[in-house]
């Protein structure tokens, strides 16, 4: 699933959309009512695992970055969860009236994914970040 949902990404504008992608990335919590116990604690877990999933790609990053890559990388890793959590709180409030907390989540979700996607296109060589300066093998 986490595969599909970067494969997704990797089509968007050409064979795919946002919606399609949102809707395989957020399959395995789709037959839970919005909100519900269960939906929160699906969610959770996907937060979790597309965690591991940005912390594992960016050590690949890291490793292969030059040094003035590392700098620019390191500059927005340091603004990215203040980023994350303005969005993100601003999503929940946006959608207080459906649920607060699972549109928290599902927006943390979405950061996470994206940025798994930008560390992955970065190593694939798809980036047009300028932090992507990789080392020469």
């Amino acid at each position: 699933p986490q595969e599909d949902v970067l494969t997704c990404f990797e089509g968007i504008g050409a064979e795919t959309e946002w919606n399609q992608c949102l809707n395989i990335m957020f399959a395995p919590c789709a037959d839970q009512d919005v909100g519900s116990e269960g939906h929160l604690a699906c969610l959770s877990a996907e937060r979790e695992s597309w965690r591991f999933a940005k912390l594992a790609a960016k050590k690949d990053v890291i490793d292969r970055l030059t040094e003035d890559g590392m700098a620019e990388l390191s500059g927005l890793m340091l603004a990215w969860p203040e980023f994350v959590q303005d969005k993100c709180n601003a999503v929940g409030d946006a959608r207080a009236s459906i649920s607060r907390e699972a549109a928290d989540l599902g927006c943390q979700v979405s950061e996470y994914a994206l940025l798994t996607n930008e560390m992955t296109a970065c190593l694939a060589g798809r980036s047009t970040e300028e932090y992507c300066q990789l080392k020469a093998e």
